[in-house]
């Protein structure tokens, strides 16, 4: 078997050939490679953006959570303070009534819807 003939310029030109396309190659991976990196740096500074913004109104959130529930709070205080008015005047009332049965001589029987609406002790109850 005989072996072709190769001539040191032909050797030479396809050596040439052979790194250019090699040159090519590295040149199109390293036009990918930048292209990929850019993409990704532009994503990662989106997600950044992304996640700021999600921050920031988790953090309005939460001050609006913290507000509300300041307001809840002074509510619930006051409701309570009312509801503890409203059973001091109820135990005045009551014992103001009681005073007033025993200083007229109520002896225990009921008193007539008209007698108590002369007292002034109607009640929604007993009405």
């Amino acid at each position: 078997m005989k072996l072709p003939f190769i001539s040191r310029r032909r050797h030479e030109a396809a050596l040439g050939f052979l790194a250019a396309v090699q040159r090519k190659n590295v040149d199109d991976a390293l036009a990918w490679a930048l292209d990929e990196r850019a993409a990704r740096r532009r994503a990662e500074a989106e997600l950044g953006n992304e996640r700021d913004a999600v921050l920031q109104q988790g953090a309005y959130r939460l001050a609006d959570r913290e507000r509300d529930g300041r307001r809840l709070e002074r509510l619930c205080r006051a409701v309570a303070a009312e509801r503890r008015q409203a059973a001091v005047q109820r135990r005045v009332i009551r014992r103001l009534t009681d005073q007033l049965l025993d200083a007229t001589g109520n002896k225990g029987e009921h008193l007539y819807p008209a007698a108590r609406t002369a007292l002034g002790i109607t009640d929604k109850e007993d009405a």
